[in-house]
């Protein structure tokens, strides 16, 4: 006689769909974390999930593939919520694949269900000429070692969103796995946020470029313990090559100022470090954003916060870091904000840190500004 599998399994709800994932609660009484979790499901990625149902049911999306679907969530919303006809889903644990079916049958939705490795899986798709329009990127840890197979598998002209949690060596604080697993150089410096967005964008487009493909930018943005983008991805040797030249590029930090050098080629430095090579054009297009359709009021607040910093310089400069050298209270940043826009500079929040400025303006300018208001 075989012997029995019982797991706990607990029905949440995210978005219009219900499915049965493990029960985190027990989990957590067991003295265990989520990542334990024999199906895995992350409550706390959600918006992740939301803007990615925004998107696609915006583009009215054909096909969609989740390969690291775990307890399929994702994969459930792309049918029920994103209109999409065509999806599959796929993990490598087969007891989640198994809930994965009986989530499906629960929303009345028919998903392929398979079990394999992603890159496996994905080089499969690519042979077989079966490339789904949205292919989605989301493992525990870096992108890196699964970006050159799901890049091949997505269909010309489609999208790939991509996820990366190991945010401590894309920020900097580790550079030598930063370099290792991206090829980019840095160190966390206050801008290390949008940084390591940079450095993904980076990796990407050259991967894309290896293969003869060209991956733009659409939608970039950082919460908690992740980054994420979305991207184009279409066949283009040439425009590949312009755009390695053209958006890629280096940033030197000299006393707390941004100083960009725009191309490949590495270049003299004149007073500091050199960090990159970084993608240095926008990380958002505008145009994108305004096609796209928020489900609910927290990717509406985020879309609009990233419609505002658009068209703004790389990186930008944290307002407490500043405040701190000069040895003065931290004035308002609606105050400095106003102030550095009455001046003729471009100036927004990030959505990426409270007191983080983009600016035209330069460090000392903003120094300036602030000793203004807090002296007033």
């Amino acid at each position: 006689m075989e012997p029995s599998l019982s797991i706990p399994l607990k029905l949440y709800r995210e978005g219009s769909v219900t499915f049965y994932s493990t029960d985190l609660e027990h989990l957590e009484r067991m003295g265990l974390s989520y990542t334990k979790a024999p199906v895995f499901y992350n409550p706390r990625m959600k918006l992740n999930r939301d803007i990615t149902i925004s998107i696609v049911r915006s583009l009215n999306v054909e096909s969609a593939a989740d390969l690291m679907a775990a307890s399929g969530v994702r994969a459930l919303r792309l049918a029920v919520e994103g209109g999409v006809d065509e999806v599959l889903a796929n993990d490598s644990n087969c007891l989640a694949v198994h809930v994965i079916k009986l989530n499906a049958r629960l929303n009345g939705v028919r998903i392929r269900a398979t079990c394999s490795d992603a890159r496996l899986e994905a080089e499969k798709l690519a042979w077989e000429g079966n490339r789904p329009h949205y292919l989605d990127l989301d493992p525990f840890g870096s992108p890196a070692p699964y970006m050159d197979s799901f890049l091949r598998a997505v269909r010309r002209g489609g999208l790939l969103g991509v996820t990366a949690t190991d945010t401590p060596p894309l920020f900097g604080i580790y550079p030598d796995k930063l370099f290792r697993y991206y090829g980019v150089w840095g160190r966390k410096l206050p801008f290390h946020k949008e940084f390591g967005i940079r450095a993904l964008i980076s990796f990407t487009v050259r991967v894309a470029a290896r293969l003869d493909l060209i991956a733009r930018p659409l939608l970039s943005y950082g919460r908690e313990h992740y980054v994420r983008v979305f991207f184009s991805i279409d066949r283009g040797p040439s425009a590949s090559s312009r755009q390695l030249r053209g958006s890629l590029g280096w940033v030197e930090t000299c006393d707390g100022e941004h100083v960009i050098h725009k191309g490949i080629d590495l270049p003299d430095a004149e007073c500091g470090e050199l960090l990159g090579p970084l993608w240095l054009d926008e990380i958002t297009d505008p145009q994108f954003l305004d096609g796209v359709t928020p489900i609910n009021e927290e990717v509406e607040r985020l879309l609009n916060a990233l419609r505002e910093e658009s068209g703004g310089p790389p990186l930008y400069y944290m307002l407490d870091d500043i405040c701190s050298r000069l040895r003065v209270k931290t004035p308002k940043m609606s105050d400095v904000i106003a102030a550095l826009r009455e001046r003729g500079y471009f100036a927004a929040r990030t959505h990426l840190e409270p007191l983080g400025v983009k600016t035209t303006a330069s460090r000392a300018e903003i120094e300036e500004i602030v000793r203004e208001i807090t002296a007033s």
